[in-house]
């Protein structure tokens, strides 16, 4: 994954190329294949290069433009160069000779501060227009990218990676509270700009960003949420539909290199894919499998694997995944299926690793173990290009909400007492639901899940800011199924993409979702709800399952468990014990004790040791592993200062 950087000095400053250079060291990691710089008076911009597709060796950024007078720079895989082509009047001979930052100049070039509506892919750009002493920043849809950036009274910097902006030493960083309390409790509804690094914000997605030397502004361009219905004559068209839509969405993103040294063929694995028991990688494995297939290749798939039984942790879902990724893979004939053990990955060292990479912890510190390990693999097996189906959730593998269905349907499956429940509180007015939440709502809601120590929830009014959410604890079902999937996607909000491009530029993959193409992602949500349910046989998720129809065995594509990821966390923990005290005690003497409950952690702590049950699992996951990574960047963080 390439990234961008650059400098604006607002007084009208000229650049000092030091500074660029430091950034350039910074994101190291970003440019395995070059960096170019480029400044003039004010400004200065940079693109640290990573190759992953054939025509990024055409790239040649950042650069002039002859004919706007504009400077630019771009990170940018687009998947849609056809259709962008056609749009701008390029003829395919010229295309075959353009980089993807080409087309995303011209696109800008033709249709200005419009652009972004129609470029298709992971990118992020930079346009600075000197005669007007404006700087425009965008960022794509929904893609694996990120940008933050600095906005000071004198000076604007940004950056694909914060270390970048971090490096620079522009204004004293404290610390954003709110944002590290919502990791622990883990709430999203903070998500969006703000960072754990207070002076520094984030470019959401869909987002475009204008600077001048007298303002700065910000505007989301694409709204997933207000896609209209689309109607068919029957629920088989919708079927034909979305294969098509996803054919493409997997299609455009098997553009990749081959391995050094490679020719391509049988022999070679240029693209990987992550497979896990479910629909949505699955679907992504198959679909991919099937189109490599055409090209005499094959499709290289890695699978985490438990290393000891999980059944005692997981309840009724399986934390086995294998039998069923394996039964994909040999559907489809022509994937290579390696196993991810990770044994010898210690998961409180992977959490420690993890906060180099993102600059922040995360809810889901639990999982770093077999992702890292994941990625290494991959790029140790020659892959540059990664697929995942991250985003299917709430994109192709909705489950659909059963009170989209038919009257009678709804009392069949939810039984008329519980349909009178629920009907009821789905008409609760606003007002009254905030009032039921206000009287209802414990003191420490998140308890029984969250390792955040009670002074610092008190300090910083948690309980009463939660209120005002009504998408947390207690809260009322969503009033409608488009309510309850973007509360999953978080359009023009996520932090996910830009998670994901750090694991890219970490592990020099390029990792890659059709999940989330914003094709996909619109055509989706278009369809009426009642398509993803089939009432006769109480079955959710149909639109995949029907789409899959013979790609996928139907061991895997009728299988109604779920899947949980590091099901053997507690075992695996009670492997690393000697990691898990050198982490406490280091909390226990550190900052980090203010906010962090060490006594609780402890507690859970001594539960994963001596006991094989979901509550220890769960525990692990929400308690122990989520606290220590947040206790660690916060020693870290106190004593960087």
């Amino acid at each position: 994954m390439s990234g961008i950087f650059g400098i604006f000095h607002k007084d009208g400053r000229p650049i000092d190329r030091a500074a660029l250079e430091t950034m350039r060291r910074a994101m190291a990691d970003w440019g395995r294949d070059g960096c170019g710089i480029w400044c003039d008076g004010p400004v200065g911009l940079g693109q640290a290069l990573t190759m992953r597709t054939p025509e990024a060796h055409l790239e040649r950024l950042p650069r002039t433009d002859g004919g706007s007078g504009v400077a630019f720079t771009a990170a940018a895989r687009l998947d849609n160069r056809t259709q962008l082509a056609a749009a701008l009047g390029i003829p395919p001979a010229e295309l075959a000779g353009l980089a993807d930052g080409d087309l995303v100049l011209r696109a800008y070039n033709r249709w200005g501060e419009d652009c972004p509506t129609r470029i298709y892919g992971d990118w992020s750009f930079a346009v600075w227009r000197p005669a007007e002493r404006r700087l425009f920043l965008a960022r794509d849809h929904y893609g694996h990218s990120g940008l933050y950036y600095f906005a000071g009274e004198r000076t604007f910097a940004f950056a694909s990676d914060r270390r970048a902006l971090l490096a620079l030493n522009l204004a004293p960083v404290e610390m954003d509270e709110l944002i590290l309390a919502a990791v622990l409790v883990s709430w999203a509804g903070c998500q969006g700009e703000r960072t754990l690094h207070k002076p520094l914000k984030r470019l959401p997605p869909a987002r475009m960003l204008v600077v001048t030397p007298e303002r700065l502004e910000t505007r989301q361009y694409w709204h997933l949420e207000r896609v209209p219905e689309l109607r068919l004559s029957k629920r088989e068209d919708y079927v034909a539909a979305f294969q098509d839509v996803f054919d493409e969405a997997v299609r455009c993103r098997l553009r990749a290199n081959h391995p050094a040294g490679g020719q391509g063929g049988s022999g070679d694995h240029p693209i990987a894919v992550t497979l896990s028991g479910g629909l949505d990688s699955g679907s992504v494995t198959a679909t991919a499998a099937g189109m490599l297939r055409e090209r005499g290749e094959r499709l290289l798939a890695f699978t985490s694997v438990p290393l000891s039984d999980t059944t005692a942790y997981v309840g009724p879902a399986f934390g086995d995944e294998l039998p069923f990724a394996r039964a994909t893979a040999e559907h489809a004939g022509n994937v290579d299926l390696h196993t991810i053990p990770a044994a010898d990955v210690s998961p409180i060292a992977a959490i420690r690793r993890s906060l180099q990479v993102h600059g922040e912890p995360g809810h889901a510190a639990g999982n770093y173990y077999w992702i890292l390990d994941l990625l290494d693999t991959a790029r140790s097996h020659g892959c540059g290009v990664l697929l995942t189906g991250q985003c299917g959730n709430a994109s192709i593998s909705w489950k659909g909400d059963l009170f989209s269905q038919s009257f009678l349907a709804q009392g069949r499956q939810l039984g008329w007492r519980w349909w009178a429940k629920e009907t009821l509180e789905r008409q609760v007015p606003t007002g009254l639901s905030r009032l039921y939440r206000r009287i209802h709502l414990p003191p420490d809601p998140w308890r029984d899940h969250a390792a955040i120590h009670p002074e610092f929830a008190r300090r910083l009014k948690l309980r009463d800011r939660l209120l005002d959410d009504p998408t947390y604890l207690l809260a009322p079902p969503l009033r409608n199924p488009r309510q309850q999937r973007c509360q999953i996607v978080r359009p023009g909000r996520s932090v996910g993409g830009a998670l994901w491009a750090e694991n890219s530029a970490a592990s020099g993959l390029d990792v890659r979702d059709p999940t989330a193409d914003v094709r996909v992602l619109e055509f989706t949500f278009s369809v009426p709800d009642w398509v993803f349910r089939d009432p006769d046989v109480r079955l959710d998720r149909w639109l995949i399952r029907a789409a899959m129809k013979g790609r996928l065995p139907d061991m895997v594509r009728l299988n109604r468990k779920r899947g949980r990821q590091a099901g053997d966390l507690v075992p695996r923990l009670r492997r690393c014990a000697g990691d898990v005290e050198v982490a406490l005690d280091r909390l226990e003497h550190g900052p980090a004790a203010e906010y962090v409950d060490l006594p609780y952690m402890r507690e859970a702590w001594q539960l994963i040791q001596t006991a094989d049950t979901a509550e220890a699992f769960k525990k692990a996951v929400t308690v122990l592993t989520r606290g220590i990574g947040v206790g660690l960047w916060v020693n870290a963080f106190r004593d960087a200062r």
